[in-house]
């Protein structure tokens, strides 16, 4: 199946740098358009438009680092820094106005009370997008097996 328009959706995580590679490789192996975004979540005590200077100069700043990973000619690639009240539904108003294949999104080993726990955006991308997605989950190291060592003799 053809991914010619994806969305890479970037939040200064660690998983930044493999969505946004797995990403660029999609759009690349069928010469598509790549879709950078980042979304400041504005709290609700605040104006919508309002402007944050402290999260807009990071969101560029993941913007610019993302758009240096991708290595896609600058005609194939778009950043956009948005503003919403929620991420999720933010993910997937742009998956839908721009008529795109694919979502690349995902995390670290997020957890809530130290359980695991994908929060409540990732979910709502997961159910909601007209789409395809992809979630990029990072590893854990509590998550790893680890090798027993033998005591009896062997």
């Amino acid at each position: 199946m053809p991914f010619n328009r994806v969305i890479a959706v970037v939040t200064d995580d660690p998983s930044d740098i493999h969505i946004v590679a797995r990403a660029a490789d999609i759009v690349r192996d069928d010469r598509g358009h790549l879709y950078i975004i980042y979304v400041i979540k504005v709290k609700r005590s605040l104006p919508l438009d309002a402007e944050i200077k402290e999260q807009l100069a990071q969101g560029e700043q993941v913007l610019n680092r993302s758009e240096r990973l991708a290595r896609l000619p600058r005609n194939d690639i778009n950043c956009q820094l948005l503003q919403a009240r929620e991420i999720g539904p933010a993910v997937v108003h742009e998956a839908v106005v721009r008529d795109v294949d694919a979502i690349v999104i995902g995390t670290s080993y997020p957890t809530n009370y130290g359980t695991f726990s994908l929060g409540s955006d990732i979910p709502y991308v997961l159910e909601h997008a007209p789409c395809d997605v992809i979630l990029w989950r990072e590893h854990s190291e509590a998550s790893r097996p680890t090798a027993q060592t033998s005591t009896n003799g062997i």
